[in-house]
């Protein structure tokens, strides 16, 4: 299994130009379309791949899931700084610490 938004930036940080052209079957291409996955620099990439999400893709549907958006937190952020009202802040930060110990951050 390949997570393609991840292998992508593991084959741009190596250096392999593929533009991020890669399939979740692990086939990838250089610029010129051609395919590249048997090539000895992409091979050792794709070895190493982990397929697993980023801790901060997890962190941020578990924050989507608890209602919590980016338009709530500036909101609340607004409420804390323009309007010394610190409620909404401190309710999100209580499910934001909530969700961080579920996921063991």
């Amino acid at each position: 299994m390949i997570n393609v938004n991840k292998l992508s930036q593991e084959l741009i940080s190596a250096g392999v130009s593929t533009h991020g052209n890669c399939n979740s079957s692990g086939v990838v291409w250089d610029d010129n379309n051609k395919e590249i996955q048997n090539r000895a620099d992409v091979v050792l990439i794709l070895n190493a791949h982990n397929p697993a999400p980023e801790t901060s893709t997890i962190r941020d549907e578990k924050y989507n899931q608890a209602g919590i958006t980016s338009m709530k937190m500036i909101l609340a952020l607004w409420s804390k700084v323009m309007q010394n009202d610190s409620t909404d802040a401190d309710t999100l930060q209580i499910i934001i610490d909530q969700v961080n110990l579920s996921i063991g951050q």
